[in-house]
């Protein structure tokens, strides 16, 4: 069986695909050049699925938004306290930004040039993750402790961690997905 011209190996069914690569000559898929060069999509993140994961990565970096809004309500608009205001809500609206681009280009065919922009893509939830166990979470406690003692603030810095950690191992979880894919299509279209 060979791939019929403007036929592509998504349109043919789940259960014949990998029988009609690998029934494929040898160099089919290189002398086409797109299907080697581009990666498909997983299945996990197709449709709702998708939607699903996306929306769970992003509930954590909404509620340090919502923190941020509030500490600006409370704290106004001085630089003073920017680590609890202007960095929530900036560093929210970068990482959101950073979450849906990546899932955008990994929920459509994408080409291997833009793996680097997936990387850089990819740190921004990383990174306001770690900001958000680091200074909203292990700072507070730290201030909770050795400024003035509260058992309120150290219970809140707890809080801090878990979402930081929520949302780093939610979008660890998605781009393994993509990984695992990206890895089991190689493997079929090396073996074609």
């Amino acid at each position: 069986m060979f791939l019929v011209e403007g036929e592509s190996v998504e349109d043919m069914g789940a259960g014949f695909a990998a029988w009609k690569i690998c029934s494929l000559p040898p160099g089919s898929i290189n002398e086409r050049g797109s299907k080697m060069d581009s990666f498909t999509v997983a299945p996990e993140l197709k449709g709702t699925k998708g939607d699903i994961v996306a929306a769970r990565i992003e509930v954590p970096i909404l509620v340090a938004m919502i923190y941020g809004a509030v500490e600006f309500v409370r704290l106004g608009w001085s630089l003073d306290h920017y680590l609890y205001t202007y960095g929530p809500v900036l560093g929210g609206v970068a990482a959101s930004v950073g979450l849906f681009t990546y899932f955008f280009l990994v929920s459509v065919r994408r080409k291997r040039s833009w793996k680097v922009l997936l990387v850089l893509l990819g740190f921004l939830p990383y990174f306001y993750a770690l900001y958000i166990m680091g200074v909203l979470g292990l700072f507070t406690i730290y201030e909770g402790v050795i400024g003035m003692f509260s058992f309120w603030s150290m219970i809140g810095g707890v809080f801090w961690v878990f979402v930081g950690f929520h949302l780093i191992y939610r979008f660890y979880l998605m781009t393994e997905i993509v990984r695992q894919h990206d890895e089991k299509s190689k493997i079929v279209a090396e073996h074609g």
